[in-house]
């Protein structure tokens, strides 16, 4: 039973009793007054009526009187006896009640301090239940950070494993061009060598050609001033006739203008070349080519002289 309904049991109780003993005054109170009335002056009326009826009639209507009289009080009796029937009922439904009340006043408390424990236990509940809500969220909000985080880092190792790939592809087509470039560098080169190298080659042989023509010339010149050289000591070289047969070898050093500047025997007959010295002394100068090269060669010469009668 709940307690808006224990309570208005409780107010329909107490109404009854007022009820009861409302009636109970206005029943009890009253009728004994208005007995003792009767009783004082039902004799009076009974001795006025005395005088003119006999006394047979006179006991029969006491006895009816008092017939009634004791049926009256027998029932008043009985409607006392029923009120306070009802009354003690009432009591002990008051009793009842108020033992219901106590009782329902201890399930209440009882009802009260359980809701008060079960709202404690709701808002502890609740209270757990946000916490692990939020932690929940938390867990979730972190689970999506450490996601998010990896999910970044997965992209940027990624992009940086993608950045290393375009680089080492891009190194590696450097690479094979600059090797490429090198090839046809060194293609190039080769042949650019090879080129030069038969250029050269051409050249050099026209150089050599050149250089064997004119050594040719040269040696043909320097032969002819030798010669010519050759002649100039000849005629001055005077020996007995008994050197005939005998020879002599002279290294002749000349200036630039053909000027004798120094004369060393080299070997042979030692009166011979005696002679032949005196002959290149006495030539002194000798005939030298307009060509450098040619007077070059012959500034520094080694000839042999035979003497001639």
């Amino acid at each position: 039973m709940t307690y808006p309904v224990a309570f208005g049991i409780s107010i329909l109780v107490h109404i009854i009793l007022a009820v009861v003993l409302v009636f109970s005054m206005e029943f009890k109170a009253p009728e004994p007054k208005q007995n003792k009335q009767m009783s004082v002056s039902q004799p009076k009326q009974d001795m006025i009526k005395a005088v003119s009826v006999d006394k047979s009639a006179l006991d029969s209507q006491v006895k009816k009187m008092e017939a009634a009289q004791a049926a009256k009080k027998a029932a008043e009796e009985r409607r006392v006896a029923e009120l306070e029937k009802r009354a003690k009922a009432a009591e002990r439904a008051r009793q009842q009640n108020e033992s219901n009340l106590k009782k329902l006043a201890q399930e209440k408390k009882k009802a009260e301090a359980e809701a008060k424990a079960a709202r404690e236990r709701q808002i502890r509940e609740e209270k757990r239940a946000k916490e692990l809500k939020e932690a929940a969220q938390k867990q979730e909000a972190e689970k999506r950070k450490a996601e998010e985080e990896a999910r970044k880092a997965r992209e940027k190792a990624e992009a940086e494993r993608k950045r290393r790939e375009e680089e080492a592809r891009k190194a590696e087509a450097e690479r094979k061009r600059k090797e490429a470039e090198r090839k046809r560098k060194e293609q190039e080169a080769r042949e650019q060598a090879e080129m030069q190298r038969m250029l050269e080659e051409q050249m050099a042989a026209e150089q050599a050609a050149r250089d064997k023509q004119r050594q040719a010339q040269v040696l043909s010149e320097v032969d002819k001033y030798i010669a010519i050289m050759s002649s100039a000591i000849q005629s001055n070289l005077y020996t007995d006739p008994s050197l005939k047969g005998t020879s002599c070898r002279v290294n002749i050093k000349l200036s630039a203008s053909g000027f004798v500047t120094s004369v060393k025997t080299l070997s042979g007959n030692a009166q011979t070349c005696q002679a032949t010295e005196r002959a290149v002394y006495k030539t002194n100068q000798l005939p030298v080519s307009p060509d450098p090269e040619v007077t070059k060669m012959l500034r520094d010469i080694n000839l042999t002289f035979r003497p001639k009668n």
